[in-house]
C-alpha cells in the first residue's frame, strides 16, 4: 500500500542503497537530487489527492454498494443567506444531507446552524478558521481546530461529530496525528464538481451527473448564489433516475 510511511522507509531504502553503492561505483550527484524530488512531489501529490489516502485513511465513495445510494455534502457554512435555502430544497424534497461546518461560522450564525440541526442532518467537523494556510498546521494547532469546533457543535445538544473534512482536502502527516487523538473518520468525496469556482450552473451540473454512481459522494458549497439552482436540479435528477440521497453516516454502512 501507497502511504507516508511506506513511500518514506523505502525511499530511505533507496538512499542508503546508493550511499553505500558511491562507495563502489561512481553515481552523479544528480541520482541523489532526482531521487530527493521524485519524493518530494509524492509527498506533495499526496497532501491534495484525497483519495489516494497518502496520511490518513478517507472515505471518499461506497465502492461496495450496488444500491442507489448517493450522499450529498455541503462545505463551509452556515451561511446568512444560502443555507435556509439550501434547508428549504431538501425540505421540499425530504432529503437529509451532511454539513461540514466551519467553527467560526457557528458562532456567526447560531440561528441557521440550530436548524441544520433540527431538520436531522448529518453535521461534520470543517475546521474552526478554515484559514488559507490551515495545511501547514502543526499537530497541537490541528487538534484545537478540531476540539473548538467540536465543543461549538455539542453545545446546541449534538453528540461529538464522528466526521470531519479537512478544509481544501489538505492533508499533513500533523493532521493524521491529530485525527488518531480526535478520533474523527476523515471524509472525502468522489464528485468534487468546483461549484464556488465555476460559473456556468449548467456546466456544475453536467460534471455531476456525468460522474454520478450509487456509493458517490458529491462535494458542493451552501455559500454561493448559484447552489440553490444546482441543487434543485440536481435533487430531481436523483429523482428521475432512482437515485436516494442519504447521509454521509447512512452511505457508510451500505453494503
Amino acid at each position: 500500500m501507497l502511504n507516508f510511511k511506506n513511500t518514506t522507509i523505502a525511499y530511505i531504502a533507496i538512499l542508503l542503497l546508493l550511499m553505500v553503492g558511491s562507495l563502489f561505483f561512481y553515481f552523479s550527484g544528480w541520482v541523489f537530487f532526482y531521487v530527493i524530488i521524485s519524493y518530494l512531489i509524492i509527498i506533495i501529490f499526496g497532501s491534495f489527492w484525497m483519495k489516494f489516502r497518502f496520511f490518513v485513511p478517507t472515505f471518499t465513495a461506497n465502492k461496495i454498494t450496488n444500491k442507489p445510494y448517493v450522499a450529498l455534502t455541503f462545505d463551509d457554512g452556515p451561511h446568512p443567506v444560502y443555507t435556509e435555502q439550501v434547508l428549504l430544497l431538501l425540505r421540499k424534497y425530504q432529503i437529509r444531507a451532511t454539513f461540514f461546518c466551519i467553527g467560526k461560522n457557528i458562532e456567526r450564525y447560531p440561528d441557521i446552524f440550530k436548524k441544520i440541526v433540527e431538520e436531522g442532518h448529518t453535521i461534520g467537523n470543517h475546521s474552526y478558521s478554515h484559514k488559507n494556510t490551515i495545511g501547514f498546521n502543526g499537530t497541537k494547532c490541528w487538534i484545537n481546530e478540531l476540539e473548538q469546533t467540536d465543543t461549538l457543535i455539542e453545545s446546541f445538544g449534538v453528540k461529538k461529530p464522528a466526521y470531519f473534512r479537512p478544509p481544501f482536502g489538505v492533508t499533513s502527516p500533523h493532521l493524521a496525528k491529530a485525527i488518531s487523538f480526535t478520533s474523527h473518520t476523515v471524509i472525502g468525496w468522489s464528485i468534487r464538481p468546483y461549484d464556488t469556482s465555476i460559473k456556468h450552473k449548467w456546466a456544475i451540473l453536467r460534471h455531476i451527473k456525468r460522474k454520478l454512481k450509487p456509493g458517490s459522494v458529491v462535494l458542493l458549497h451552501d455559500t454561493h448564489a448559484r447552489i440553490p439552482f444546482i441543487l434543485e436540479r440536481l435533487l430531481l435528477f436523483l429523482h428521475e433516475n432512482n437515485y436516494k440521497a442519504v447521509t454521509i453516516n447512512r452511505l457508510l454502512d451500505e453494503k
